[in-house]
């Protein structure tokens, strides 16, 4: 059976792991906004999707 303090060391973990997580998210972000290739590279793949579809359908 776990104690009160124990819980409360788990729950302070998971939210610093939670914290770390997000930040290096927010970081991955920040980098793919400022690249000049990003918008080409989603253009790309959207296109691709919309052929993959299309070309299945007929």
């Amino acid at each position: 059976m776990m104690t009160q303090f124990q819980r409360k060391r788990i729950k302070e973990e998971i939210e610093k792991q939670s914290a770390a997580a997000d930040a290096g998210a927010d970081r991955f972000l920040d980098k793919l906004r400022a690249s000049k290739w990003t918008g080409v590279i989603l253009l790309a793949a959207a296109m691709g999707i919309v052929i993959v579809v299309l070309w299945s359908l007929f």
